[in-house]
């Protein structure tokens, strides 16, 4: 993702033929916990073949959907088909009997018995820090073929509810697991994204809700002020980014979906020498739900904003109220195709 992501907005000083390469290799040579040829072969990773495989499953098939993007706009259309096919390959653990992801053995058999409470560590088990509720939202490339998945919006929502107010049981919960708002864990960072699923799925007031929260109770000025490791700087780089008032949802499609900006002002300085300022009205407290926004003195009435917005020198104005404006928003951010 970080090399995709890189290639679409034409970082400088990159060789991207060398990327590519270096992008394909990764993802098809097998290594340390990435036996593509047993993924290749099964369409998932069997656990009894390869633990974490739910994990592994589920971030590689999002890693192959950027892999699949840069292999088009580089005119590789058999590398892009490729990879196109396999980032679907999430579906194959899916089981609609209990509405989760789910490992498989090599005989496509469920492995039983199932609780999606339960935690795995660094290994022997198919979740990697986390269980089967956090893992479940890890689609951030295929949101509409997700959604569906999960039986529609109305159902969608529903289960994404339920996530934010199901409380962990402490015998289910993994030393690693910190920074709980139901069964969301702030302090993992593959759940970083989920609080903006709302904003695809019709109730972004919602995701104004959660991101406010999460910066409100996740994050302190003392020495332990983090809910979890700040593993390649992903903590701080979340609040940051929420703090203004948007994120990227998925890394490597140039969208950052809206949540609730808490910061008065803020300005981007550019590499290109241009500016993107935010400016937030009644920022703070308990106002945070966005009640309308302006884009370059523009009505605003998208969830989302554009790379291309950041970069071409303006100015995001929001207004901000202790009530959720249920009008706003209804544009919901492209779900796969990237919007450099």
């Amino acid at each position: 993702p970080v090399i995709v992501d890189a290639y679409f907005k034409n970082l400088r000083g990159i060789d991207f033929s060398l990327a590519w390469e270096a992008v394909k290799a990764s993802s098809t040579t097998p290594h340390r916990n990435s036996p593509f040829h047993i993924l290749d072969k099964y369409g998932y990773f069997p656990e009894n073949l390869q633990s974490q495989s739910v994990s592994l499953g589920l971030e590689i098939a999002y890693d192959d959907w950027c892999a699949a993007q840069m292999a088009k706009a580089l005119g590789h259309t058999e590398e892009y088909e490729y990879f196109n096919k396999r980032s679907g390959f999430y579906k194959n653990l899916f089981d609609k009997k209990t509405g989760f992801f789910r490992a498989k053995n090599d005989k496509a058999q469920w492995i039983e018995p199932f609780s999606p409470l339960v935690y795995g560590g660094n290994g022997g088990y198919p979740f990697t820090e986390g269980n089967g509720w956090q893992y479940l939202w890890y689609v951030p490339h295929q949101v509409k073929t997700f959604i569906r998945l999960l039986g529609g919006k109305n159902s969608f929502n529903k289960k994404l509810d339920t996530f934010f107010t199901l409380k962990a049981k402490p015998e289910d919960v993994n030393g690693n697991a910190s920074g709980f708002i139901g069964q969301y864990a702030h302090g993992n960072e593959p759940s970083h994204h989920i609080a903006y699923f709302y904003d695809y799925s019709g109730k972004p007031w919602k995701t104004q809700y959660l991101c406010a929260k999460i910066m409100n109770e996740q994050f302190t000025d003392t020495p332990s002020g983090y809910s979890g490791n700040e593993d390649c700087g992903q903590m701080s780089a979340w609040y940051i980014l929420s703090a203004m008032g948007f994120y990227p949802f998925n890394p490597a499609n140039g969208v950052y979906a809206i949540g609730s900006p808490q910061l008065k002002k803020a300005v981007i300085n550019l590499e290109n020498g241009n500016k993107f300022t935010v400016i937030t009205h009644n920022a703070g407290g308990k106002n945070c739900y966005i009640q309308k926004a302006k884009l370059n003195g523009k009505k605003y009435n998208k969830s989302y904003i554009t790379h291309n917005d950041i970069v071409s020198d303006g100015t995001i104005e929001f207004y901000m109220g202790d009530k959720p404006n249920k009008k706003w928003g209804k544009t919901a951010p492209p779900a796969t195709a990237w919007q450099y």
